[in-house]
């Protein structure tokens, strides 16, 4: 009867730490997220240009084009100020200029700090987008590259990136759903401390050929994992364990009845 009893524990202990997972949105508290009602406004070649290169900016490149600037959506070129900017259409996705004859463009969100106070209902973030269709199916060889980075308590003298860059050319990269989870055991200091997101969509330019091709980006999210109630996971473990039991215990008085 022990025996059944803990195995019935340990088997609710399993179910509920691999259940069914329920994210909730954190959209609320990122108002850069409301594309709808948002503006996106140019930086300077001579500054941004440093967030386009080849797999994708350094830290230190987007500390210094990004990390003084207020919470928003920004856009620019490589080369000079004249290029096409990003733009934000009526639901509310954006649309990237993925390379125009300004030598390659940049769109790029900071968000509003998220405080160590909200971090602390959740184990994990999930930031997430969805890449729609090319503006010319024709041109499909530029050079894509997402990224998402982090400073600690809102500083932006500590920035450090959340994940690995996704890079590819933009054939492949259109029209799929991307996504970057932040587990609170693998980036403990930033659910202690608080975080500053940026992200950061570029692209370069091969040739000419691809000038002022467009690869739409829409359903920006973040979504937190809450942290489960104690006492939800205890009534779990001995509801299940006391049905065990009672099973145990039918099956007992029938056997001694025979």
């Amino acid at each position: 009867m022990k025996t059944s009893f803990f195995l019935a524990l340990s088997t609710a202990a399993v179910l509920s730490a691999h259940g069914a997972e329920i994210w909730s949105s954190l959209d609320g508290t990122i108002p850069e997220l409301k594309m709808g009602t948002t503006t996106i406004s140019r930086i300077a070649y001579s500054s941004g240009g440093a967030l386009i290169a080849n797999g994708g900016p350094s830290a230190s490149a987007v500390q210094s084009v990004l990390g003084s600037l207020d919470a928003g959506w920004y856009s620019g070129n490589k080369n000079n100020n004249n290029g096409t900017l990003a733009s934000v259409t009526e639901d509310g996705a954006t649309k990237l200029i993925s390379a125009s004859g300004a030598g390659g463009g940049f769109t790029a969100v900071k968000f509003n700090e998220l405080s160590a106070n909200t971090l602390s209902g959740y184990e994990a973030l999930r930031i997430s987008f969805d890449t729609g269709g090319l503006s010319n199916t024709g041109k499909t060889g530029q050079p894509q590259n997402f990224s998402l980075w982090y400073s600690l308590g809102g500083e932006g003298d500590s920035l450090l990136q959340a994940g690995s860059t996704i890079s590819g050319l933009a054939g492949s990269v259109a029209n799929k759903p991307y996504s970057w989870t932040i587990s609170k055991e693998e980036y403990s200091s930033l659910f202690d401390q608080g975080a500053t997101f940026y992200l950061v969509l570029n692209t370069g330019v091969l040739d000419t050929s691809y000038t002022y091709q467009e690869l739409a980006v829409n359903n920006f999210s973040v979504e937190g994992l809450a942290v489960p109630e104690p006492s939800s996971s205890m009534a779990a473990l001995f509801g299940i364990g006391a049905c065990c039991l009672r099973r145990k215990r039918s099956s007992c008085g029938k056997n001694a009845a025979s």
